[in-house]
């Protein structure tokens, strides 16, 4: 027995002539998701608002939702109408602050996780639950509006470049700026030295390749430290253990 549908997405029936789609919408009285929904929501995403999230989705969600005539095949109408909603929604969380990197990154994940769905109603589920997802991660890079370009730029480098050496001087010659000049920019806006952001950056990424189980010799590696034993004894004054043991805790 076929258990009933969760949510009701529509496609308008396949015409030979495809210049009768708005013969077809007029007859049926369904048109694609009104412009100023789409835009809400992807405000909403840019603003990192969950709970005009949720009201939107809750809204739309009750209502048959449509997307004209992508497929005739009713799994892939539905999967194409979630990619075209990725794809618009991670821009606005790219204006929103998040890192292009991360935002591209969220993505690709995103849309491998659509096309592994085998039904209409788990490609919404999928769909609601990453745009909380987004706005979370949104969220959490807004402090990097706060500063100037310049540095924003600075910590899009770092944050791509994290697995290399990253010297002041590549810093300084990136923002086009002098060294000293530089530093005390950087201090200023962020609060922080560069070598100390760095060192908490690439801190961060060491626990998560240390939680996937790579010992510490590769860790060490990945990040571009001169030798294991630097790197744990970093490691040691950032956590207060070794990564060896850290990396046990986590196993």
């Amino acid at each position: 027995m076929n258990r009933p549908r969760k949510y009701r997405f529509s496609a308008l029936p396949l015409r030979e002539d495809s210049e009768k789609t708005l013969y077809e919408e007029r007859e049926y009285g369904i048109t694609h998701l009104p412009f100023e929904v789409e835009l809400r929501l992807c405000n909403a995403i840019r603003r990192g608002d969950p709970d005009e999230i949720k009201e939107i989705a809750d809204a739309t969600l009750s209502r048959t939702i449509s997307a004209g005539h992508l497929s005739d095949n009713e799994l892939l109408q539905t999967k194409y109408w979630c990619v075209t909603v990725i794809a618009t929604a991670i821009h606005y969380a790219i204006l929103g602050g998040l890192d292009e990197t991360d935002a591209y990154n969220l993505s690709d994940s995103y849309i491998r996780g659509i096309d592994a769905m085998k039904e209409s109603d788990a490609c919404i589920d999928y769909l609601r639950a990453k745009a909380f997802e987004l706005v979370k991660a949104v969220n959490s890079a807004k402090n990097k509006l706060s500063v100037s370009p310049v540095i924003r730029q600075t910590l899009h480098y770092i944050h791509v470049h994290l697995h290399e050496r990253i010297t002041l001087e590549k810093l300084a010659s990136q923002a086009g700026l002098s060294r000293d000049y530089f530093c005390e920019l950087f201090l200023k806006e962020t609060g922080a030295t560069p070598h100390s952001y760095i060192t908490g950056e690439k801190m961060k990424e060491a626990e998560k390749l240390l939680s996937e189980g790579r010992c510490a010799r590769e860790v060490a590696y990945i990040l571009s430290y001169s030798s294991q034993s630097h790197f744990t004894e970093v490691f040691k004054k950032h956590y207060g253990v070794t990564p060896t043991k850290y990396r046990q805790r986590q196993l």
